[in-house]
């Protein structure tokens, strides 16, 4: 049952948190795109294509991190930079991560398994020691850090601040704000999936699963208003898909 209890959207502030994440997101894009002119980092990059996905990511959280410097005039605990609260929902979050993360596995193999074909890899990769190293040490350790600050922590921060209202799904109360970001984190996974290789059989699935899990990440958020449980969900998510997707190569 879904209920829907006092929603007061200010658009404004929709737009300008999409403004922001743009900014966050256009740069690493532009940076990408400009070394992916030169011969000798595509071939790097076909070769391990966890080192496009550190400098995305790097450039993406530090101009995030500069956005909410300015915006919070330093006051970074107020963006989820705080283990102030206690109970920081870490059990909820790694039951999640494990879930979603077996999930998005089958989702990843949706082609496979309609077809009754093996599995393939859904991010093919030299096998190579540096290769496992690099996209593992990513995926388990750094990816949450660094899309959580500019998803939870730049976006959600001020719609929860500015909007009013919530969902009611079934038992949890969903800030509108919430549920925003949530969908603005499934929407934008549009890109990434094409730019990195993924297909387009995979895409609505794709954005289905990233626009649920961009919701239990929000709604961690929204109860600990901490960062800690979002990095940790992400990471076991990630961390699973690559894990068990090298297990099958």
């Amino acid at each position: 049952m879904i209920r829907i209890r006092d929603i007061e959207i200010k658009w404004h502030a929709v737009g300008e948190v999409c403004k922001w994440l743009g900014i966050a997101l256009g740069v690493a894009f532009l940076v990408l795109t400009l070394l992916n002119q030169i011969p000798e980092f595509k071939r790097i990059t076909q070769n391990s294509p966890w080192i496009p996905r550190y400098i995305a990511d790097s450039l993406a959280f530090l101009t995030g991190m500069l956005l909410i410097w300015r915006i919070s005039e330093g006051r970074l605990q107020d963006y989820g930079f705080t283990l102030a609260g206690g109970n920081l929902k870490l059990k909820w979050s790694l039951a999640l991560g494990v879930i979603l993360g077996l999930s998005g596995v089958v989702i990843d193999h949706l082609p496979e398994i309609v077809a009754g074909n093996p599995f393939r890899l859904a991010h093919p990769y030299p096998f190579t020691l540096v290769n496992v190293l690099g996209m593992m040490s990513f995926q388990w350790i750094f990816v949450g850090i660094f899309d959580e600050t500019i998803t939870r922590g730049l976006v959600q921060t001020p719609l929860m601040n500015k909007l009013k209202g919530s969902i009611n799904i079934l038992k949890w109360d969903f800030h509108i704000g919430s549920v925003i970001t949530a969908i603005i984190f499934g929407v934008g996974h549009f890109v990434p999936h094409i730019f990195f290789g993924g297909s387009w059989l995979t895409l609505p699935p794709h954005l289905i699963f990233a626009t649920l899990y961009g919701l239990c990440s929000s709604y961690i958020y929204q109860v600990t208003k901490s960062l800690v449980g979002p990095v940790v969900m992400h990471n076991v998510v990630d961390g699973l898909l690559y894990t068990i997707d090298l297990l099958f190569y």
